[in-house]
């Protein structure tokens, strides 16, 4: 084999065609005076390089080829006005894929057989274009390798186009033919030798951008694959990851394009979707708008980024619809609806690709409220249940959505909302596990109840709770955000700020009006001890005197009930009643008479008591 290439090689110049077709009649312009100088310097030539040339084996089937298309510098035109080289480039098929890296000897009949319009003398060339020329060789090449159906990496998804590339588009023109492993070394380069340029301004611009970013592992086939590509948003992933650029919006405002894979992994729509048994979301699972989302992608129609980050709370109410509704209802909708499209919405709170749980750690909760509630933030986190949270990481303080809602938010300026406050505060207040952790009375808020304030607002509340009420609620003693422990020389409550506390009300107090409250506590011998002692006198006296009056009308109704029986059977048995009240009269008799006997024996007795110190005086 080596032998017959290196006689192609000297019988050759350079080539310059893309096949092996021949005329059907070559007129040479060579003068018949220098032929045999030019014969006899050839051999001259071959003697010296390679004695055992072309002449050696003659029956070689790449002889005549040679011979004719080795040193030929004329072309063929075709009926377009485009002409093919008639030089077969010796020197660079030796070095092709199909020269000396061959498994095995591959000859020009190989390829340009007979019976395609090959054999001598050539028949004319069917082809009217070099586009429909190459096309016939390609059809050549599909006789040894793959069907161009089965080897077309990249444009198998896209066979309705009438410009896809055929086998010397990628692998190169003529003899020059280029390995798969050196295209696919460079598959960028490969790719671009066609692709460099496109009509569309957005395609054009995304394909240059990654163009100089894409290696080997992460080529152009990891969009355009031969197969079709799974799951369905590889190409979004793919495509938006290595993006480092931005979209400009008419306000002047960017949105980036970057969207890292690992980030929308590692959310909640992420891998840890599988822990419940669901599917991780997939782009088109959000994005499913095909009109709307197919690349390329269509002009947005929003202005700014804001309108943009309001339009995308459409594709979290395709699946979280109860949430929706909920969210419907609360204060950040209405004011959205009333123009203040700066109020909160879905993405503003969780994001948008790296949705994490909304409160784990905890304090999420008071940092996404904070994004916007910025003062009020910075006052919880002074505040007694902030410096918890914050300092300690504690998870029994209460969170912003402890007392506001998490979606329905209710805002907190209307009576029902002051109201029901009460309830808020015991909902942690009243729960005596939890406060016997932190050796904290459960009386704060059953005395609150018990008192005049507490007992009104009850009131209110289970009547006309829409109703404005004056009467202090929690929140007006001890603060909002700002509650600081009842001991802490700042703190509203605290006996030396308690009068400043009470005249936010009670503009008229003075010093001795804080000091008659008794606070939460109960009375008892430590605490208000006359209050204490007070009550546990009527708390004796009072059920004494009931229990008197008790007894006193039980027995009253027991000899009531006793005399009207009688009476009834008297009624019933006359014989027997008479002769029981005759007893009853004669019984009643003789303690009449015993008793006149005694009244006129204790006269008696003083009548003698007189008359001695009469007798006496004489």
């Amino acid at each position: 084999m080596d032998r017959q290439w290196r006689t192609r090689i000297v019988k050759s110049g350079e080539w310059r065609v893309t096949s092996g077709e021949l005329p059907s009649a070559v007129h040479r312009p060579l003068s018949t005076v220098w032929l045999p100088f030019w014969a006899l310097l050839s051999l001259f030539a071959i003697w010296l390089a390679f004695p055992t040339a072309v002449f050696a084996d003659p029956s070689s089937p790449d002889a005549p080829c040679a011979g004719c298309h080795g040193d030929n510098e004329h072309s063929l035109p075709l009926p377009s006005g485009e002409s093919l080289a008639l030089d077969a480039r010796l020197v660079e098929l030796v070095a092709s894929v199909h020269g000396s890296g061959a498994a095995e000897p591959v000859y020009c009949v190989d390829c340009h057989r007979n019976d395609t319009n090959y054999r001598y003398p050539h028949l004319p060339v069917p082809a009217t274009t070099r586009e429909e020329y190459v096309e016939r060789v390609s059809q050549s090449c599909q006789g040894c390798h793959k069907s161009l159906q089965q080897h077309n990496p990249g444009h198998l998804n896209a066979l309705d186009n009438p410009n896809l590339p055929g086998c010397l588009d990628c692998h190169g023109q003529g003899h020059a033919v280029t390995a798969a492993d050196a295209l696919a070394a460079d598959p960028v380069a490969t790719c671009q030798a066609c692709h460099n340029s496109f009509d569309d301004p957005q395609v054009d611009r995304v394909h240059k951008e990654l163009a100089a970013v894409l290696s080997p592992q992460q080529n152009c086939q990891s969009c355009h694959s031969d197969a079709p590509i799974y799951p369905a948003d590889v190409r979004c992933r793919n495509c938006h990851q290595l993006l480092q650029s931005s979209v400009q919006l008419d306000s002047g405002e960017s949105v980036s394009l970057h969207v890292e894979a690992e980030t929308v992994a590692g959310s909640v729509h992420g891998a840890s979707m599988t822990k419940d048994g669901y599917t991780p979301l997939r782009c088109t699972s959000c994005h499913r708008d095909e009109d709307r989302y197919e690349f390329p992608h269509q002009p947005l129609t929003v202005d700014d980024a804001r309108g943009l980050t309001l339009e995308m709370d459409d594709l979290c109410q395709e699946c979280h619809t109860e949430i929706a509704a909920l969210d419907h209802d609360g204060v950040h909708e209405a004011a959205r609806e009333n123009g203040e499209l700066a109020a909160a919405s879905c993405a503003d709170c969780h994001g948008s690709h790296n949705i994490q749980s909304p409160n784990e750690p905890r304090q999420r909760v008071s940092e996404t409220c904070g994004k916007c509630h910025s003062t009020i933030n910075e006052q919880y986190a002074g505040s007694v249940h902030g410096a918890a949270l914050l300092g300690e990481q504690n998870p029994d303080v209460p969170v912003c959505i402890d007392c506001h809602g998490v979606h329905n938010i209710a805002p907190p300026q209307t009576a029902q909302f002051r109201v029901t406050s009460p309830d808020m505060c015991a909902g942690c207040h009243a729960d005596e596990a939890l406060m016997a952790k932190y050796d904290i009375s459960t009386q704060v808020f059953d005395t609150y109840v018990a008192d005049f304030h507490g007992t009104t607002v009850e009131l209110f509340e289970k009547q006309t709770p829409w109703q404005e009420t004056n009467k202090a609620v929690c929140y007006d003693c001890h603060g909002i955000h700002n509650i600081l422990p009842a001991n802490d020389e700042h703190s509203q409550v605290i006996k030396e700020n308690l009068l400043v506390t009470c005249q936010q009300c009670h503009p008229d107090a003075n010093a001795n009006f804080p000091a008659s409250w008794t606070s939460h506590f109960e009375p008892s011998p430590e605490h208000n001890p006359l209050v204490y002692y007070i009550n546990l006198f009527y708390a004796v006296l009072i059920p004494g005197m009931v229990s008197g009056f008790l007894l006193f009308i039980g027995s009253d109704v027991y000899r009531r009930t006793g005399n009207r029986l009688r009476r009834r059977g008297a009624v019933q048995f006359p014989a027997e009643t008479e002769k029981t009240e005759e007893r009853v009269d004669a019984v009643e008799a003789e303690k009449a008479v015993e008793a006149e006997k005694t009244v006129e024996a204790e006269k008696r007795v003083e009548t003698a008591k007189s008359v001695e110190p009469e007798e006496r005086g004489e």
